[in-house]
């Protein structure tokens, strides 16, 4: 019997980006901190298709602890690319 998958999004720091389709779907990309299983929040950049009845589907993502987080934020504010805009 296959077990009940679940998930619980505690907090949304905000959108990456979205677009929305001719079929009145939309697609995001959030910064969410994610509760799975009853488990410890992971962090969590996912993209999410919302469709055009409201429902959230879930997309491919990553996860990450606080410490990956932290490190993502430092290489992010020293890449000298993002730097130039």
């Amino acid at each position: 019997m296959a077990t009940e998958f679940k998930y619980d999004i505690e907090q949304n720091f905000g959108n990456l980006g979205s677009q929305t389709s001719s079929r009145g779907n939309t697609y995001t990309k959030e910064v969410n901190l994610i509760s799975y299983n009853d488990a410890d929040p992971v962090y969590d950049i996912r993209t999410w298709t919302i469709m055009a009845d409201g429902t959230r589907k879930m997309g491919k993502g990553i996860t990450m602890n606080r410490e990956e987080m932290i490190a993502l934020r430092d290489l992010l504010g020293d890449m000298e690319e993002l730097n130039d805009e």
